[in-house]
């Protein structure tokens, strides 16, 4: 598979990065993963005590980001900030396998909004790119939404698979039976080439340790 992000994109100030892993295990999890987990959600706790969302640099450069396309912020939370809200307000979040596990220990630890996607899915390559007229997908929820003209969004040889940072759609969706994995780590302005790089490294990392696999950096 093959995975492009058009110029009209990268001019916004996005920047990415493209992995995929492959024979994962993701259903046994054994008691040095749950240690782990447990471990890394309480430093989570610890880390952001005090925390203020409206001035983090790194969750505002989406802000801006997306005020560049017309994107209005409310309605429109990127993943990594709904995440972080929902972690600091105690509230539960998706658990239902070891990848989706690290994701959220990652996403939250990062700030940075994370796809992840089975790789099985996937028709043909996926591009990350703007939509030149309105377009249709289905949600996680099963309700149609739109894609906006402006907006970007990655897509396969076929479907939407995620617009903006905000809402990935139903293909792809990971389940305990995903061997393998598509990934994108997404950074604005406001966020350096090395330090995606850094969380690249510590998501492949954390799945190989726990999940087996073997990874491979498609796009940087």
């Amino acid at each position: 598979m093959k995975f492009t992000v058009k110029r009209e994109v990268l001019d916004l100030g996005l920047k990415c990065i493209g992995i995929t892993i492959t024979n994962i295990d993701n259903k046994n999890q054994t008691k040095e993963f749950i240690d782990f987990k447990d471990k890394a959600y309480k430093a989570l706790k610890d880390k952001y005590k005090g925390f203020d969302i409206e001035t983090d640099l790194i969750l505002r450069g989406f802000g801006k980001l997306h005020k560049k396309i017309g994107i209005k912020r409310r309605k429109n939370i990127p993943v990594n900030e709904s995440i972080l809200k929902r972690f600091l307000k105690g509230n539960d979040l998706v658990k239902t396998s070891k990848l989706i596990e690290i994701y959220n220990i990652v996403t939250l630890d990062s700030r940075l909004p994370i796809g992840m996607h089975d790789l099985e899915k996937i028709d043909g390559n996926v591009t990350l790119q703007l939509a030149h007229s309105t377009l249709t997908y289905t949600s996680l929820e099963g309700e149609e939404k739109t894609v906006n003209q402006g907006e970007y969004f990655y897509t396969d040889n076929k479907d939407i698979l995620y617009r903006l940072e905000v809402e990935q759609t139903q293909k792809t969706n990971i389940t305990e039976n995903t061997q393998n994995v598509f990934i994108t780590i997404e950074g604005n302005e406001d966020t350096s080439a090395e330090y995606l790089m850094e969380v690249a490294e510590e998501i492949i990392y954390l799945i190989t340790l726990y999940c087996g696999g073997e990874p491979q950096i498609i796009y940087k």
